[in-house]
């Protein structure tokens, strides 16, 4: 190879592998995942950055707040709902916890239909885009357990 053509080559790796340096990491891999009444969703343990969120508009991408532990995950076919379990150190009340799965929802299009806080150790939510609708079941558990119940369904 001429100096010219190995000298072009070597140009054109540095410029490319910079390009591959500043894309997006990828998403980690989901805990769990699925469709349900035509809609796409995954749940990831945690440390979804806003741009994860806005990327797909398709599939949801739902998580637990970043540091969290997540103790769980199950779907009911039968009930559609799909529940995350999480513990955050440091304790993250009903109310938080709501704030932070809603906020997911509406960086993905949803809009915020009705919001109740039943008492400290529970809050609910309902969204909804394009036709279909989210409800989402907060409860703080004894012990600062969070489990987050998404029901899915069409409007």
């Amino acid at each position: 190879m001429n100096r010219k053509a190995w000298l072009l080559a070597a140009a054109l790796a540095l410029s490319s592998g910079s390009a591959l340096s500043q894309a997006a990491p990828p998403l980690p891999r989901p805990l769990l995942s699925g469709s349900t009444s035509g809609l796409g969703w995954a749940i990831y343990a945690g440390g979804l950055r806003g741009a994860d969120l806005q990327e797909d508009g398709q599939s949801l991408r739902l998580g637990a707040p970043v540091g969290a532990s997540v103790l769980g995950t199950r779907y009911d076919a039968a009930r559609k709902t799909a529940l995350l379990t999480y513990r955050v150190p440091g304790g993250l009340g009903a109310r938080s916890a709501l704030a932070f799965a809603t906020n997911q929802l509406q960086l993905q299009g949803f809009d915020l239909r009705e919001r109740t806080f039943k008492d400290a150790n529970s809050a609910s939510a309902t969204l909804s885009r394009e036709g279909r609708k989210i409800e989402i079941q907060i409860t703080r558990r004894d012990g600062g357990d969070l489990q987050v119940l998404y029901g899915f369904s069409k409007e």
